[in-house]
């Protein structure tokens, strides 16, 4: 059922004429990123900006370190990852491990109580206490500071919620957006009325769910149903969650992003909501650079025989043939799963595991610091594939650091 909170803040949104933020002469998305970016800090981290965080309670620890009374977004993290005996898992935070840990902390938040709808077009969920706490505030701020700072996107919020926290009109109201399945039958009985009489009887039946949504329950003709039940289902996912949603756009405001969000809406849109190109091969093909030895030397025939296997590796991957993706390479490698708009901060790098220089090293490493993956020599494809397919599946995603 409708949590109680604030009726006079859950009317609906309404439409509005006002035309969202001009597109003319605007700078591009990298323009407005760089922007943003130059306001970090390179220094070392202060203490307040430590981050210590198991893989399974990413959230909890975010909003530990996010609702200190002293964290600086504005300065570097330092995320140590710490596992099940605590201890740190020894990688020393250049990157890698902030990224990665962005990474675990959207993928979880995605999934958390404070959003609900599909995998990938959330809307914001009402949490009653976690609005008394301020909660929605400081995910705003995560947000702002994941992208911000790790180019790390939250790629899933719906059409409605970023226009929302972008101040553009919102979409019609879809019946399908509510969570709670009894106002939706509810709601969905109102629609399929077929006469005035039958209309007016399901609204009797919804009057208590319609009164806290502060819409009408005054059906005059059947006319005006489809247009009840959208006023009631804009309620239900905008004006219930009002407050929540104003908490967000202000945690959002941490570094500028909120107001880069409201003058560049459309220029900023791809990186809240899902729809960017999948990663294929020729990404991870042109991503890193290969350090070879000199040409014509013993060192140089191996790596080329070992650049022909990776190569042709990554096109069955390419083909969802084998049991890793290219996402999880991508993950391996950097910490990240995808390639973030700004590019990484350093020209990823592939190196190679000679005997001479590392002893016997069968598995690919990696440093997901300075994004350096290292590939390891075998004398036939079979031995290299299942190779590196075991490394990347039995790693915790971060290589060796």
């Amino acid at each position: 059922m409708v949590d109680e909170h604030k009726q006079n803040d859950m009317s609906p949104s309404q439409p509005t004429t006002e035309i969202c933020h001009g597109e003319e002469s605007e700078p591009d998305l990298e323009t407005i990123l760089r922007r943003l970016e130059n306001q970090l800090d390179a220094g070392p981290p202060p203490f307040s900006n430590y981050i210590n965080v198991m893989r399974d309670t990413v959230l909890s620890s975010a909003m530990r370190a996010f609702s200190r009374q002293n964290f600086s977004p504005e300065k570097r993290l330092n995320v140590v990852f710490v596992d099940t005996e605590n201890t740190g898992e020894g990688a020393v935070d250049d990157g890698g491990p902030t990224r990665e840990f962005f990474r675990l902390m959207i993928a979880e938040l995605k999934n958390s109580r404070y959003f609900c709808g599909p995998e990938e077009v959330k809307n914001l969920a009402l949490v009653s206490r976690a609005v008394q706490a301020g909660d929605y505030r400081v995910i705003g701020q995560m947000l702002a500071v994941s992208v911000i700072h790790a180019g790390i996107t939250p790629s899933f919020f719906s059409e409605r919620l970023y226009s929302l926290i972008s101040h553009c009109p919102t979409p019609p109201a879809d019946i399908e957006e509510i969570e709670d399945w009894e106002v939706r039958q509810m709601l969905q009985k109102i629609k399929n009325a077929e006469t005035l009489e039958g209309a007016q009887d399901a609204m009797i039946e919804a009057s208590g769910i319609l009164a806290l949504l502060g819409c009408s329950t005054n059906l005059r003709s059947l006319h005006d149903r489809d247009s009840l039940v959208e006023e009631a289902a804009r309620a239900y996912v905008e004006g219930r969650v009002k407050e929540a949603t104003e908490q967000l756009t202000e945690g959002l405001k941490t570094l500028g992003l909120a107001d880069a969000i409201k003058a560049h809406p459309q220029m900023l849109k791809p990186l809240f909501i899902s729809g960017s190109k999948p990663l294929d091969v020729d990404d991870i093909l042109k991503l890193f650079r290969v350090n070879f030895s000199c040409p014509g030397s013993n060192r140089r025939r191996v790596e080329n025989q070992t650049v022909m296997f990776w190569r042709d590796w990554l096109i069955e991957v390419g083909e969802s043939s084998r049991p890793v993706t290219l996402q999880q390479i991508l993950i391996f490698a950097s910490g990240a799963d995808k390639i973030p708009p700004l590019g990484f901060p350093c020209k990823p790098t592939i190196q190679f595991l000679h005997p001479e220089d590392y002893g016997m090293r069968i598995f690919p490493e990696a440093n997901t610091c300075d994004i350096t993956l290292r590939l390891p020599l075998h004398a036939s494809y079979l031995q290299f594939r299942e190779k590196m397919e075991s490394g990347i599946l039995q790693s915790p995603t971060f290589g060796f650091a």
